[in-house]
């Protein structure tokens, strides 16, 4: 009877830790990588160390797949940034990301976490997950030292399949906050 009982509960153990060990950075990515390209609404906030009061921004995302963002910033002013492939466009003047790895390795972590792009990811920075697939929290930590002289960490978190916000704290101890909404599909 005892055996009986001992061989239920390990059978009951290792369904829950085979269930929970399904719940990694691999599972999250695929789970992102199947995520249509959508709409959605953000408020950025800037801390920055200078200011007592953070700036606040805010707007409408677009993700263009595979690789194209654009960030149309409505408040405080009209202003859209677009990024398709290895160009950023801002106010009709193009810059190209291969001669600022640094502003790519940032662009990269957006849009690598939206396409679920481990391998874009892992090029720039190491990666850690804690949380539940409910409630879950990705962490980038700088792999190159020029990006970790600037950046400390960027964190995403999500829901799910959905990203809801993206903190970066600068080494200088500048953080920015974007919290992101999803919007319905017109």
């Amino acid at each position: 009877m005892i055996l009986l009982m001992l061989l239920g509960m390990s059978t009951m153990l290792t369904a829950a830790a085979a269930q929970a060990s399904e719940w990694n950075i691999d599972h999250l990515m695929q789970s992102l990588a199947h995520t249509k390209p959508g709409r959605a609404t953000f408020v950025e906030k800037k801390f920055l160390t200078i200011l007592e009061k953070p700036i606040e921004s805010s707007g409408r995302l677009r993700f263009i797949a595979p690789d194209g963002l654009e960030m149309h910033t409505i408040k405080p002013k009209n202003e859209v940034m677009l990024i398709q492939g290895d160009v950023l466009t801002i106010d009709h003047q193009d810059i190209h990301l291969q001669d600022h790895p640094e502003l790519l390795a940032f662009i990269d972590s957006i849009r690598g976490t939206l396409t679920g792009n481990q391998q874009m990811l892992k090029q720039f920075f190491r990666l850690s997950l804690s949380g539940s697939e409910g409630n879950w929290t990705l962490t980038m930590l700088p792999r190159q030292k020029k990006l970790a002289d600037l950046v400390q960490y960027i964190q995403v978190n999500g829901s799910n399949n959905t990203v809801t916000s993206i903190e970066t704290l600068k080494t200088n101890r500048d953080r920015s906050l974007i919290t992101i909404t999803k919007s319905p599909t017109p």
